[in-house]
């Protein structure tokens, strides 16, 4: 009985913080190759995308469109904004021929009460995957910025239990790219070093009150995120996820495979090198991920890039260098630091 799970493979991404842009392909895999199962492109790229308006489960500083009769509720609550009016605001753009484009603010003065947050976006797939190849490539992404906080990753239903997946995110001025699983208990990775190029930095993936670090693997290649990544005109990630391990692989721009450019009908990851992150130890995959959506998102600040260990951090002070005690006050009252991320 064939296998199905799908490739998925974005293609032109240029930005995940104020530009994104990508064209997406979904591929699934019959027998022993791989076949295109959805494609995510053009005119109609964000057709196949829901956009979340909840409250930032992440606590991010991000804001929904203001409204004067709903002020109080308002500043209750920070939200991302809807499709609609992200399009009304320039923040999302899809044409054919030409990558798709997300943007956050980079132009409103919040405040000083710091209680909206600055206005972005966050999607996921309309459909769901379990197992697959998902391939992104990105022209741009965040470099450098103090209080950005975005990320290319899969997450199932009723998390923990169905598993995260961090294929590509960073917070402030981080330099490379971070690898990570996040699930419910009984789930550890062994990092073997023969299997990737990343270096280990966690292995308990599971989720605990108060505990969230998750198990990841770096990327240490300052190509691989930021600054580096936009030097070269960004690259192409890329995840495969069996019932046996989830793998991620990184391809800077001129190094990309040669069946990842050509577009080929049957992509062959066994032919593209060890990659950077092999993740497989005790944990029974498909008892911990399940049901994926992609997601594409930038938040500002929240639980990981706001965190006071991390803004205050003794290695590149996001405190320091702003001269702003919190993310929240550097975030709202800063807006051109966004501008070219």
């Amino acid at each position: 009985m064939a296998v199905r799970s799908p490739f998925i493979r974005y293609l032109r991404l240029p930005a995940l913080f104020i530009s994104f842009v990508y064209v997406q392909y979904v591929w699934a895999i019959t027998g022993s190759t791989y076949q295109l199962d959805a494609e995510y492109s053009g005119n109609n790229f964000f057709d196949g995308w829901d956009f979340f308006t909840g409250g930032d489960p992440t606590g991010g500083f991000v804001t929904q469109v203001p409204n004067l009769s709903s002020l109080p509720y308002l500043l209750m609550n920070r939200r991302y904004y809807s499709r609609s009016s992200a399009q009304l605001t320039g923040l999302i753009n899809a044409t054919d021929g030409q990558p798709a484009y997300i943007g956050s603010d980079h132009t409103s003065l919040i405040g000083s009460t710091q209680a909206a947050g600055r206005p972005s976006v966050r999607i996921s797939t309309k459909r769901s995957w379990t197992h697959g190849l998902f391939i992104g490539d990105f022209k741009h992404s965040p470099a450098g910025v103090c209080g950005s906080w975005p990320a290319f990753w899969t997450l199932g239903p009723n998390w923990p239990y169905n598993g995260e997946i961090d294929i590509m995110e960073g917070v402030n001025l981080v330099d490379h790219n971070g690898m990570t699983l996040h699930t419910n208990p009984n789930c550890t990775i062994s990092g073997d070093r023969r299997l990737m190029t990343g270096q280990l930095q966690t292995t308990n993936c599971a989720y605990y009150p108060g505990y969230n670090v998750g198990c990841g693997i770096s990327d240490n290649r300052p190509s691989s995120f930021g600054a580096g990544f936009n030097a070269i005109g960004g690259g192409v990630y890329a995840m495969q996820w069996t019932s046996e391990y989830i793998r991620i692989w990184f391809f800077p721009r001129g190094e990309i495979p040669s069946d990842i450019v050509n577009n080929s009908p049957n992509p062959n990851p066994a032919s593209w090198g060890l990659p950077q992150a092999h993740m497989q130890g005790a944990c029974v995959i498909d008892e911990h991920f399940q049901s994926h959506k992609i997601i594409l998102n930038n938040a500002f600040c929240g639980e990981y890039a706001g965190a006071a260990s991390v803004w205050n951090s003794t290695v590149n002070s996001c405190a320091t260098l702003t001269g702003f005690s919190s993310c929240s006050a550097y975030v709202a009252t800063a807006p051109s630091a966004f501008q070219a991320s």
